[in-house]
């Protein structure tokens, strides 16, 4: 497996944010700082803008499609969600208003028969649950991130949820946090499982592997590590990073996934040897745009992969 460059474009008049592959099409939204989301879709010659997405006040800070390739979500800094058509993206499906910190990563759930939503909820330390069908948007629950006992009030870590990913089969669910900290919990049952440690900066994107046998997880320590989610123990660490680790993206498949950093690298990594089998250096000039490409998407942007992510 290789990562090799497909193509470049100037996508947004301010930095990219977020991107998202939309399942079963060779197209991509991007959410960018200049307030909007934008379908792209890959051709030969290169990518083709579809539409502009337009509706939020502040910047978009995360994107994200449904499995079924019909619908997408946005969030920005404007508290607001978005849930749209992906081809009709001017029928809005929903749109619901948050506190502000609250709307920091948006993530679908996998199943496909109706429309679950996880929402990373910033200073509360939670992560809010929608569903959405039927015409309407319902508040389904929400999973409060713990905090560390043995923390003294003098010396105690400052909580914000930043991260969110469910699991592929639909029964887990996992946060990462400003503290260092993930929280896994049980989707059936809406128990906590337990708290990955390790991380001592913020915990930036997680993704569970093919299987919903281990978490990957980004972090502001230049680190990323791979957890077993039924024991929360931690398997390995990964280095080689040089600065913030800000992103990580799974392969379907199970055998790799990729991370990018705000050291302007894009990495690969092999599961079962667990190494990095390639480097590349983003042609990016903003660092945020180089860091959270790869967040929530198969590949991460301007790449493609010889077994296509």
């Amino acid at each position: 497996m290789k990562l090799t460059k497909q193509h470049d474009a100037v996508a947004h008049e301010d930095g990219i944010w977020s991107v998202a592959w939309i399942p079963e099409t060779q197209s991509l939204l991007t959410g960018s700082a200049d307030e909007s989301v934008k379908r792209w879709d890959v051709t030969d010659q290169g990518l083709s803008e579809a539409y502009k997405q337009e509706g939020h006040g502040l910047g978009v800070v995360s994107v994200a499609a449904h499995g079924s390739g019909h619908f997408a979500v946005s969030s920005a800094l404007d508290s607001l969600i978005r849930v749209w058509d992906v081809n009709e993206h001017t029928n809005n499906l929903s749109v619901i208003e948050m506190a502000p910190t609250e709307t920091w990563t948006v993530a679908f759930g996998p199943a496909m028969e109706y429309i679950d939503l996880a929402v990373s909820g910033g200073t509360r330390n939670t992560v809010v649950l929608w569903r959405i069908g039927d015409g309407k948007t319902e508040n389904v629950g929400e999973l409060s991130a713990p905090t560390a006992a043995a923390e003294s009030k003098a010396h105690k870590r400052e909580q914000f949820v930043l991260s969110c990913a469910y699991s592929p089969d639909g029964t887990r669910l996992a946060a990462g946090c400003m503290d260092g900290s993930v929280a896994v919990w049980d989707l059936g049952t809406s128990k906590l499982l337990g708290r990955c440690e390790g991380h001592h900066k913020p915990v930036r994107s997680v993704a569970f592997t093919a299987d919903s046998r281990m978490l990957v997880t980004a972090c502001d320590d230049m680190h990323l590590h791979m957890y077993d989610v039924e024991s929360c123990k931690l398997i390995e660490a990964f280095s080689g990073h040089e600065s913030w680790v800000l992103s990580v993206a799974m392969h379907p498949g199970g055998s790799a996934f990729a991370s990018g950093g705000s050291d302007g690298r894009v990495k690969l990594w092999d599961i079962a040897t667990r190494s990095c089998v390639q480097t590349l250096t983003a042609d990016h000039t903003d660092q945020r745009s180089a860091c959270f490409v790869g967040r929530e998407v198969n590949a991460p942007q301007g790449f493609s992969t010889e077994n296509a992510f």
